[in-house]
């Protein structure tokens, strides 16, 4: 991995894992169980640039490209996979699909504004109905007049309660006919919008939401794409976003090795730390392996994305592979822990239902295993 990064890589990487460790590490637990949105944390990291990792500077980003975006995401999921959530939702599920297909002044509306911190958006995507096949969603949008009214449903919207704006796909209609697909902003306190928050068992501080639009009226200015072009948009959006993923699940990851490591070190057992016996030992071997392996997938794929590759069975498999050995080693640090492990008190409870949904959001590992038997010719 580390050919992969260059001199500013380099600083913006340590520069995110000093403030991690300062700022968030020791307050972590609390935003775990008080379920607080993390807006102080999020305003500092606006400040140190982070809303814009993706944007040029002429919109107030740093250009960074995929590779600082996964750094970000593995820095923050390594002390709170919340935060890390929170931040993904704007500058990467809000902010990017603008920044490919939106207009200048669209740009300057909103991905300027998410990369200085003063704008928080989402992506309204995914339906109970269509699941992963995108190209099945319901949710409509018809003509009257100089606007387009929205109408439908959506599921796992990250953030929803505390996003400004959302980009909705959805398709549109005539004379109650489907047509083509259209990705456009909403405003998030238009009427018509309900915003319910879902129960999670885990990183609860960033709501997981249900939107219902509700014949919601839409300026037709706030088109970001449309017909092939916008699920064209969106089925490339997705596969940065399993990079994405891939990295909060190698954060967590480390997170969870971590803590093992130092667990076991401290533990003692007939005279001896716990870490010398052979079983926990090989333990903490597999999770580093799993760690270098895993990282290296995910940023050799998020290099190639940078180079305007294509990247999407990279991007599948590295994203399962990560989220799947983030399971096992947040499964095998909590049983290092032993009971402890079992404890509220300790961080690897949290890490392990963070770990949890990793091999579900942006594909679970079933839609990923199918997707890339199609692509070996084994199914159709």
């Amino acid at each position: 991995m580390e050919n992969l990064l260059t001199d500013e890589t380099k600083m913006f990487q340590q520069m995110m894992h000093r403030f991690c460790e300062k700022e968030i590490k020791p307050v972590a637990g609390e935003i775990d169980e008080k379920e607080e949105y993390p807006s102080e944390i999020l305003a500092k990291l606006a400040e140190m640039g982070v809303g814009g990792i993706l944007a040029p500077e002429q919109y107030g980003g740093s250009g960074l490209g995929w590779v600082g975006a996964c750094i970000a995401m593995e820095e923050l999921a390594r002390v709170s996979a919340a935060a890390a959530l929170a931040v993904g939702a704007t500058s990467f599920y809000f902010a990017y699909p603008i920044l490919v297909a939106g207009s200048e002044e669209q740009k300057e509306k909103y991905v300027t504004a998410a990369a200085y911190g003063e704008k928080t958006g989402t992506l309204a995507l995914t339906e109970s109905g269509s699941g992963p096949d995108i190209a099945k969603i319901e949710t409509t949008a018809e003509t009257k007049g100089d606007s387009l009214v929205l109408k439908g449903s959506k599921m796992s919207v990250i953030n929803a309660d505390n996003a400004d704006e959302m980009l909705v796909f959805a398709r549109m209609t005539n004379n109650g006919q489907p047509g083509d697909f259209v990705l456009v902003a909403v405003d998030s306190k238009s009427p018509g919008i309900v915003i319910r928050k879902v129960p999670k068992m885990g990183m609860s501080a960033v709501a997981t939401c249900e939107v219902d639009f509700n014949e919601v009226e839409v300026a037709k200015e706030a088109v970001i794409a449309s017909g092939m072009e916008s699920l064209k948009l969106i089925t490339n959006a997705l596969d940065c976003f399993r990079l994405v993923f891939g990295a909060v699940s190698i954060g967590i990851l480390q997170g969870a090795f971590e803590e093992a490591l130092s667990y076991s070190q401290s533990r003692m057992a007939f005279g001896k730390p716990i870490c010398a016996f052979q079983a926990v030992g090989f333990y903490l071997a597999d999770m580093y392996k799993m760690g270098r392996v895993a990282r290296n997938m995910i940023y050799q794929a998020a290099f190639k994305a940078d180079q305007g590759l294509d990247i999407s069975l990279d991007a599948q498999v590295a994203k399962l592979y990560a989220s799947e050995s983030c399971m096992w080693v947040a499964d095998r640090s909590l049983q290092i822990h032993g009971g402890y492990g079992f404890s509220v008190e300790y961080p690897i409870s949290r890490f392990f239902r963070e770990a949890r949904l990793m091999e579900v959001g942006e594909g679970t590992s079933e839609t990923l295993k199918e997707t890339i038997l199609v692509r070996l010719g084994l199914q159709t």
